[in-house]
């Protein structure tokens, strides 16, 4: 649903490096929000994204990185030379996730960060479970993460997670609503694969302005951080972390 991810960064923008001279990367970069931050910081940023149409929503919201399209398991680059990696909300949907974060720390020189991003697995099992156009989305999520299972994985492939949180608890209301409208709706598509476009279509469906800058502001109000700060340790929708790459 772009009317959430557009007015959200899911990592902490101020622990990306400084400077013109640091390179960021940002695998699975989306519409170029985190791109937009790592330039706000002088960083060069450059996005990858499989999917062209992504990149062109990237290309409108992050002027000044470089984008290329690229499978996040075979990266375009060689080995050490990004000071700090983003990836947020892509290992859930990549059918080689072990692949892409040996990738990741490839690229990654020793001791650079990694900051992600996958959704909650508090909040991911009761939305697979209420709906189908939630589980079922072409391109969607394709696993749930435990912390675990997560960080095990992350470790196995030389990244030390550091540190992390749970985050974006309005969002998992507005997803908890989707879900539950999707459940109790009357059966309306013939098959799962109907279901699925049709979720498809409402995605891609243009937001108006004014709510989209509704929530921008909102992201801005203390009061609303506030209650996005304890409603996270109860109901999040995502959980983010930073991994360090070990010393060889």
């Amino acid at each position: 649903m772009p009317e959430i991810a557009s007015a959200k960064l899911s990592i902490d923008p101020e622990l990306l490096p400084l400077g013109q001279h640091t390179r960021v990367l940002d695998v699975g970069c989306g519409d170029g929000r985190h791109l937009r931050a790592a330039s706000r910081r002088g960083c060069r940023a450059i996005g990858v994204d499989y999917d062209p149409l992504e990149l062109l929503k990237a290309r409108a919201n992050a002027t000044h990185a470089d984008l290329i399209a690229a499978d996040a398991s075979h990266l375009p680059f060689r080995d050490a030379i990004f000071n700090a990696v983003i990836c947020t909300e892509t290992l859930e949907h990549l059918p080689n996730d072990r692949g892409a974060m040996r990738e990741i720390a490839r690229v990654m020189r020793d001791d650079s960060m990694l900051l992600g991003a996958v959704p909650s697995h508090f909040t991911e099992i009761p939305y697979f479970r209420l709906s189908h156009g939630y589980r079922d989305a072409p391109g969607g999520h394709i696993r749930i993460y435990a912390p675990r299972v997560l960080f095990g994985r992350l470790n196995d492939a030389g990244l030390r997670v550091t540190s992390f949180r749970y985050v974006h608890f309005i969002d998992s209301l507005i997803w908890l609503r989707f879900c539950l409208s999707d459940a109790l709706a009357p059966p309306r598509p013939s098959d799962d694969f109907e279901a699925a476009v049709l979720l498809a279509v409402a995605q891609e469906r243009p937001v108006a302005r004014w709510r989209t800058e509704l929530r921008r502001a909102l992201s801005q109000s203390w009061f609303v951080a506030r209650v996005e700060r304890l409603g996270a340790l109860v109901w999040p929708k995502s959980l983010t972390f930073v991994a360090r790459k070990r010393l060889r």
